[in-house]
């Protein structure tokens, strides 16, 4: 990363937010699809990047 300051998992969580508020927003689910595959790898990475801070939990 070029900034080493960024919270990664910070900002995937809020990522992963506006994600689901954007599929809240859409009328079908083939709209929705592609954002839920989105939201799905957001998901995974969040969980392999920041398990570390979510066992601390």
């Amino acid at each position: 990363m070029k900034n080493p300051n960024v919270e990664i998992c910070s900002l995937i969580e809020s990522r992963m937010n506006e994600t689901i508020q954007e599929i809240k927003k859409k009328d079908s689910i083939f709209e929705s699809d592609i954002l839920d595959s989105e939201l799905r790898i957001l998901d995974w990475v969040f969980y392999q990047v920041c398990k570390d801070q979510i066992k601390r939990m």
